[in-house]
């Protein structure tokens, strides 16, 4: 997918959402700005797979979410370390459905995609035929693309209550 749509989409999706009601929008900016710098690949000439795969865009933004929700940290920290997460690997799973990732680069050059095209064809009472796809990855990627966005971001207030919960449930497991 291109970087303009990285960068739009995850922002309309999160407005849409109504994230910028309790968050920042400009939590959002960043958390859309960082979506589309990972296709900087397509800017220096690197290996699209250097930059997407499950470590740089779920990994290191796991590692955030964890930093965010250690020890006392802003709520608005928080809130922009779970936008990261979904938005950073919203893109991930949007590649899967156009063209493919390394996924686990890089342990391995192996690139993952799903090919998920399905042809249509007929032909009309005058003889004519057409060829074409009833539904293709593109389509099916963006349908599950908006889920995995629009559904975290609307109940992202949610997620920040129960992660807190949780991640005080662990450290009192650890302490002991």
């Amino acid at each position: 997918m291109d970087s303009l749509f990285h960068f739009v989409f995850p922002i309309i999706a999160a407005l849409a959402a109504r994230v910028h009601i309790k968050h920042p929008v400009r939590n959002i900016l960043i958390a859309a700005f960082l979506a589309v710098a990972v296709d900087i690949d397509h800017f220096i000439g690197i290996p699209r797979v250097t930059t997407t795969n499950i470590f740089v865009l779920v990994i290191i933004p796991l590692l955030f979410v964890f930093y965010a929700f250690s020890k006392k940290k802003s709520y608005n920290l928080k809130g922009l370390s779970i936008l990261i997460l979904i938005f950073l690997s919203s893109h991930l799973f949007l590649d899967i459905f156009t063209g493919g990732v390394g996924l686990f680069y890089p342990l391995t050059d192996a690139v993952y995609g799903i090919d998920f095209n399905i042809p249509i064809a007929w032909t009309n009472y005058a003889g004519l035929g057409y060829e074409g796809l009833l539904v293709s990855s593109l389509g099916v990627g963006i349908t599950l693309f908006f889920l995995l966005i629009i559904l975290p971001c609307y109940y992202l207030d949610h997620i920040i209550v129960v992660m807190e919960r949780k991640h005080k449930s662990f450290w009192k497991a650890v302490k002991r």
